[in-house]
């Protein structure tokens, strides 16, 4: 893939060659500078989301906690919807993940065993096991593990929607004439969108029968409480609407990190890390508070969301306020957009930016962890971060205590470029592995 028409790469590479502040529109900067960072997106004072980048991001046409532009209304949605993602929550859900993790590493071995290939595609068994997770602790759904269609046919459902929130953004009047469905070159995702909102129409239906729908799901606040801001509960398709968001930003974001992980251990002259982290594992316990403590797991985690951020697209601010950045001063109204993509490759803060290297976070200096920022920072935070953490956790624990990973000879490395359709996909949809099992170390 050609990285000239990749806007990700053309921005960091005009960043090289014109510095830390680039103006490209008549009233929008790029910054790469991290430092800027939580001056800009942690700030409520500071800075607002660009509501013609956020308000397209809809499923059925409401207002979603992600795409909403008004404080207020944000921050009431917020507080409805925080409970479920606290860590203490989390503890709940450690089990389900576990069993999930375990259906991952079950497929990878069985399929790759008895493919006449003798490969895996990856990417797709990761997608299975992120969206199961969701489903189950979003709504209260399993999926049979000898019977992936149902699941498959969610996940390529919501795979093949991605590109339509590019096209409502560039053509906000497509979708409301009721034919984009119907249109060449585009119909096939609006059709893949349509598939997905009645799928997650019949899940909500599943789920409003449950006998115990009130006790802890992530859409279960939702359904119970009061929206400060609209002064009452949320209607259906608002309902709905925040049902899809937390397919939508809780599966594809957590599958993509982990498809990258696997990928960056399974490439040929990485057998090392595989090894070293391996034998980590096997030293430990599997409970999520022991994996916590690991510092090589830490370690490889924080390198894959440094050089594969999932989340890839600029988030554009508006200043509120003036802004000095290095010397020049941004007037109030100014759009302003950082992308993880670009300041995760400084190297001034990591040196060999390109190079996977999970040593340089065993002894990271301060500017280091600053600089990292995969799931954002402030009040418009990944709300999902401690779910992602440790759905990421549990299944590296998974796979990589029971297997050893090679990539298949039919892999080439412009398979994996970076696919952007808001958050990252590789390019060819696919990561085709070996996988055995593994030989204890001890």
């Amino acid at each position: 893939m050609d990285h000239h028409y990749c806007y990700f790469q053309k921005l960091l590479q005009l960043h090289k060659d014109y510095g830390p502040l680039v103006r490209i529109g008549p009233n929008e900067v790029s910054i790469s500078d991290w430092r800027y960072y939580r001056a800009i997106y942690s700030s409520n004072k500071a800075s607002s989301k660009e509501p013609t980048f956020y308000l397209p991001i809809v499923f059925v046409d409401q207002h979603n906690i992600f795409a909403m532009t008004n404080k207020d209304e944000h921050a009431a949605r917020r507080k409805i919807s925080a409970s479920p993602y606290s860590l203490q929550s989390m503890t709940r859900l450690e089990p389900m993940i576990r069993s999930k993790a375990g259906n991952l590493a079950r497929r990878l071995l069985e399929i790759s065993s008895s493919a006449t290939t003798g490969t895996v595609n990856a990417f797709l068994m990761c997608g299975l096991f992120s969206l199961e997770v969701v489903c189950k602790a979003g709504f209260g759904k399993d999926f049979p593990f000898e019977d992936t269609t149902d699941l498959t046919e969610l996940l390529e459902a919501m795979d093949g929607s991605a590109f339509t929130f590019i096209l409502d953004g560039l053509l906000p009047w497509l979708r409301p004439t009721g034919f984009a469905h119907k249109m060449p070159f585009v119909g096939e995702p609006y059709q893949h969108r349509r598939q997905w909102e009645q799928k997650s129409r019949a899940l909500l239906r599943e789920f409003l029968q449950l006998p115990d729908k009130d006790e802890g799901y992530l859409i279960s606040p939702y359904l119970s409480s009061v929206d400060g801001f609209l002064g009452r509960k949320l209607n259906h398709e608002e309902f709905v609407e925040e049902a899809m968001g937390i397919m939508f930003a809780g599966s594809g974001t957590t599958s993509t990190t982990l498809t990258y992980l696997l990928y960056a251990l399974s490439r040929p002259g990485y057998e090392t890390i595989q090894t070293r982290l391996r034998a980590e594992l096997e030293d430990s316990g599997e409970s999520v508070a022991e994996l916590r403590k690991l510092p090589y797991l830490n370690a490889v985690i924080k390198e894959t969301f440094r050089l594969y951020p999932t989340i890839i697209s600029s988030l554009p601010r508006v200043l509120n306020e003036p802004m000095k950045v290095h010397d020049i001063d941004l007037p109030v109204g100014t759009v302003v957009n950082m992308q993880n993509f670009v300041h995760h490759r400084d190297p001034a803060v990591f040196p060999d930016p390109e190079l996977f290297n999970p040593e340089r976070w065993l002894k990271p200096h301060a500017d280091m962890e600053s600089a990292l920022t995969p799931f954002s920072l402030g009040r418009r935070a990944c709300i999902g971060l401690n779910l992602a953490w440790d759905e990421l956790y549990i299944a590296v624990s998974s796979v990589f205590r029971n297997l050893e990973l090679r990539l298949g000879e039919e892999m080439t490395e412009a398979d994996m470029e970076l696919e952007d359709r808001f958050n990252i996909a590789p390019v060819g949809h696919k990561l085709m592995l070996k996988v055995s099992k593994a030989k204890k170390l001890s």
